[in-house]
């Protein structure tokens, strides 16, 4: 082995030097493909949503107010990173404005700072499509901080 090493002294040294390199190259890589895995999967998009944080107890009293309004069957709220999703079944007889109008409605249980901070998702169904002319579902979206509901073009 001496011998080896007296005949090849560069080739072992540059051998040591290669290997220390990418024992140091394998753990930056380990570091990265670790930091990576850890982070949140919506990133930084819901910081502070502990200030306005949309609690159980608040969904079921929006869901119960809303049930009660003329002409709703049933609704399902869920609240999905910034995205709030209103579900909500209308009886056959409700036309698209009157659908439009629960929408805002539903925005009413909503401070500013909730507003400001999530993105509402609308989706509105009737039980049964009694002709081919309905125009159900509808679709509506709103961005934090936007003041107007986007609609689905929807017309046959």
């Amino acid at each position: 082995m001496k011998r080896f090493y007296k005949e090849n002294r560069v080739f072992v040294i540059l051998m040591g030097v290669v290997l220390v390199c990418i024992a140091i190259m394998c753990a930056l890589l380990a570091r990265y493909v670790v930091k990576s895995n850890a982070n949140d999967a919506y990133g930084n998009r819901l910081d502070g949503i502990k200030d306005v944080q949309i609690k159980s107890k608040e969904i079921d009293k929006m869901e119960a107010s809303i049930a009660e309004m003329e002409k709703v069957e049933d609704v399902t709220i869920n609240v999905h990173g910034k995205i709030v999703y209103f579900d909500v079944d209308f009886s056959n007889d409700t036309s698209v404005d009157e659908a439009k109008n629960i929408a805002v409605k539903c925005l009413e249980f909503f401070e500013e700072d909730y507003k400001n901070f999530y993105d509402m998702q609308f989706l509105f169904i009737t039980s049964k499509v009694e002709s081919s002319e309905d125009v159900f579902p509808i679709i509506g979206y709103m961005k934090a901080g936007a003041t107007t509901i986007s609609w689905s073009n929807n017309a046959k």
